[in-house]
């Protein structure tokens, strides 16, 4: 029965994604292993938490610190990582003079390498590989068919929470990212068997797109504040280009959460008269 838990192969799966990377970081800090590996916390932590709502029990609905920790450091890394990228193209006819912000991310990446190391090489698989018995174990009375009921429910659910979100939508949007996120992860378990029909899966990872980029330019308007305010002085001509890559960075923010907002309305909507049909085919 464990070879054939949906939720135990793809936990399986994205621990070896998780374990090669890591080991990746250990020799050198690479952007793409840094991505790689913090997209298979990300699968790995909704399959934990699909896991922990499946079993009759109270267990721990989170992985290690540890692996919280690793995230969350590498994610510091990453998002500069990203502002350096978004700011050529904000930056416009202004590319000369972007090179002391550039110097000043780059400076803030180092810094963010030297922290993460420590935690890349210190990191115990042990823990994980013992929840990969946990899973086996505690889901071992569910066949297939049961796994994929309850997690429907959980699914269910999950969009049901999305659509209240959605009145407060720019407030909440990093919530629903992580709602969203869950619900993907979920359905992409097993293989077409979801609630969520191809189409909407497809919207449904657009929606993530944008709610990611949404992300992005939070963090370089951050820090391009934190550059303007620490560095500049206000009768600076860097200082007011800067603030006008911060808006132009607003706008663009801003323009992503309509689309994302738009898409998630049109997906629930869609997913509500599926789910109407199928109840009346019943």
């Amino acid at each position: 029965m464990p070879d054939e838990n949906p939720i135990l192969i793809y936990w399986r799966s994205e621990l070896e994604v998780f374990t090669k990377n890591l080991l990746s970081l250990k020799e050198q800090i690479n952007e793409e292993a840094i991505h790689d590996l913090r997209v298979a916390i990300k699968k790995l932590r909704s399959c934990f938490k699909t896991y922990s709502a499946l079993i009759n029990k109270k267990p721990q609905k989170e992985l290690p610190a540890s692996v919280s920790s690793l995230f969350s450091i590498l994610g510091r890394h990453r998002n500069i990582e990203m502002s350096k990228k978004l700011l050529l193209p904000l930056g416009g006819k202004n590319a000369n003079l972007l090179k002391p912000i550039l110097v000043y991310l780059q400076l803030l990446q180092d810094q963010a390498s030297e922290y993460s190391r420590p935690s890349i090489q210190q990191f115990q698989l042990g823990r994980l590989e013992t929840l990969t018995n946990q899973i086996g174990t505690g889901l071992e009375h569910l066949n297939k068919e049961e796994i994929l009921s309850k997690t429907n429910e959980i699914v269910d659910s999950s969009l049901k929470k999305v659509e209240d979100d959605l009145k407060h939508f720019k407030e909440k949007s990093h919530l629903v990212r992580k709602k969203l996120k869950d619900v993907f992860y979920q359905s992409k378990m097993f293989h077409g068997k979801s609630l969520l029909t191809k189409p909407q899966l497809k919207t449904l990872d657009t929606i993530l797109d944008h709610l990611g980029n949404i992300q992005d330019h939070e963090v370089l308007i951050l820090n391009l504040k934190n550059f303007r305010k620490t560095i500049l002085s206000n009768k600076m001509k860097e200082y007011s280009m800067i603030k006008r890559i911060e808006e132009r960075a607003k706008k663009k923010k801003d323009e992503l959460l309509e689309k994302a907002y738009r898409s998630t309305e049109e997906l629930i909507s869609d997913y509500k008269k599926e789910d109407v049909k199928d109840v009346a085919l019943k």
